[in-house]
């Protein structure tokens, strides 16, 4: 996949096939509008290309935003390739690019400077300044401007349109099993593994406490998570806590992996958790031993949610 980070780098050949937006979190109703160009592109022997923004344009327009991502920068990347997308314009959405009007986008950028062919847009997609840009506006200027454009109905589960939005709002009440359905894999986490007060080790838990760097990358609820976790190219069992462990009169909120049958030292390693599924809520125990006792009791409840757990997209 090429990937261009600038307008001015974008380098014309074919004209493409595009889709436009910020698809985070690349959930099912996005790979479905993904596969539509990819189809299409491959059809008219020509690039499939994804036009996308960074960062999200909530962070620019709204001052101390506090939106919380589904994707970092990096797994958004990742997911379009694994797609099959064949070219990314990431775009440096600023206060002035914010100032185009729908209408010059789709003039200056999509038709001049990318040369556009045909653009697939979601069933209530908008864009441009003040979401000027929507289907009706890109149906009177295709005629104009010689290009074609194709609409894809909402991707429904369970009778509702499937949304970032409504996958964050799953994983912030901690139903990260229903996410999953919605993103058709499951949410991840990812950091280096940093020191902590080595608790877990001394109860024969020994935890991976995992930096997440990215501040607008959303943590889910506090409680345990069945949990996969990758490293060194493997993946292995375990489970997860997220919170302030409250049994050791924690006050910071942290993300820790205990890995089952595992003893190998990863401190400062990037490790990936894939959350499956939720366990428990986070709560607080008289002693170590109750705590110890409950971990016992974690892990064989994450090794039943594991073991019937299948991936499907």
């Amino acid at each position: 996949m090429e990937i261009f980070t600038q307008i001015s780098a974008y380098t014309v050949g074919k004209r493409p096939v595009v889709t436009v937006g910020m698809f985070d979190g690349v959930h099912k109703g996005h790979k479905r509008i993904l596969g539509k160009v990819v189809q299409s592109a491959r059809l008219q022997d020509c690039p499939s290309l994804v036009v996308t923004f960074h960062p999200h344009p909530r962070l620019v327009l709204t001052k101390n935003s506090e939106v919380k991502l589904l994707h970092t920068y990096d797994e958004r990347i990742e997911h379009f390739r694994l797609a099959g997308i064949d070219q990314l314009l990431i775009i440096p959405f600023t206060m002035g690019f914010a100032a185009l009007s729908a209408e010059e986008f789709i003039r200056d950028i999509l038709f001049e400077t990318i040369g556009m062919r045909t653009i697939f847009t979601g069933h209530d997609h908008s864009f441009g300044k003040d979401a000027g840009g929507n289907f009706r506006l890109l149906r009177k200027l295709s005629r104009q401007y010689d290009f074609t454009i194709e609409k894809v109905p909402a991707f429904k589960l369970e009778g509702k349109p499937v949304s970032s939005s409504l996958i964050r709002h799953e994983l912030e009440i901690g139903a990260v099993n229903h996410a999953n359905k919605l993103l058709g894999y499951p949410y991840t986490l990812s950091g280096n593994v940093v020191r902590g007060n080595q608790i877990g080790k001394l109860i024969g838990f020994p935890t991976a406490n995992i930096h997440v760097e990215d501040s607008h990358k959303l943590i889910p609820e506090k409680g345990v998570y069945a949990t996969l976790i990758s490293w060194n190219g493997s993946t292995y069992k375990g489970m997860s806590n997220i919170g302030i462990r409250p049994t050791i009169n924690g006050h910071e909120l942290t993300v820790e992996a205990n890995i089952f049958d595992f003893d190998t030292d990863i401190y400062f390693e990037k490790l990936t958790l894939h959350l499956i599924d939720r366990i428990r809520d986070e709560k607080k125990f008289g002693n170590l031993d109750l705590l110890k006792s409950q971990l016992y009791q974690d892990r064989r409840n994450a090794e039943c949610m594991l073991s019937s757990w299948e991936f499907s997209d």
